[in-house]
């Protein structure tokens, strides 16, 4: 999980499968110093909490070898440069998975030809995001125009109950 703070989803999510494996969760160094301060900590002996690890998920080289990367709130922060350079730097930890996926959590806008003219949650939440001075979620066209800039295609968008996340499933593009 990158930008996972305390790493509270990688922990309910290894409580509920528990089969998964190793699960890490990568924040910035002074998160993950407090967190290891409150927080009980993983190992490679103990599959039962995750392991934390600071890092910086534009150096590849901080970020585990992995098959799965999750990232919840994260990405909507950072231009969309920044987010390329980002799944990049996934696509190199994921360098040794056949089956890679990146799984982002934030709000998946609707294509603008896809409104109509109707009110949509997710378009009113991007205004407030925009309003406060952070950058806004995409739809889901940017999001499969930013993946291929980063190698990967965007297999789906799976829309939940809550109103600013959906997921948006990336997968490894064919060398």
């Amino acid at each position: 999980d990158v930008g996972g703070g305390y790493g509270d989803f990688v922990t309910a999510l290894k409580e509920s499968i528990p089969t998964i494996g190793q699960c890490y969760c990568l924040d910035l160094a002074d998160v993950i110093a407090d967190a290891k301060e409150t927080v009980p900590v993983g190992n490679k002996d103990d599959d039962n909490t995750p392991t934390l690890v600071a890092g910086n998920m534009f150096d590849p080289t901080t970020i585990p070898l992995c098959d799965v990367i999750f990232t919840k709130h994260v990405l909507c922060d950072f231009s969309d440069e920044d987010v390329v350079r980002a799944l990049k730097s996934f696509r190199k930890a994921l360098a040794d998975s056949k089956e890679g996926k990146v799984v982002i959590m934030d709000a998946a806008l609707p294509n603008s030809d896809d409104l109509n003219g109707k009110w949509n949650a997710a378009v009113s939440f991007d205004i407030l995001l925009m309003l406060s001075g952070r950058r806004g979620e995409r739809s889901q066209l940017e999001w499969s125009n930013l993946a291929k800039n980063a190698g990967f295609v965007l297999e789906d968008v799976l829309a939940t109950s809550a109103v600013t996340v959906d997921l948006a499933v990336l997968s490894l593009e064919s060398p």
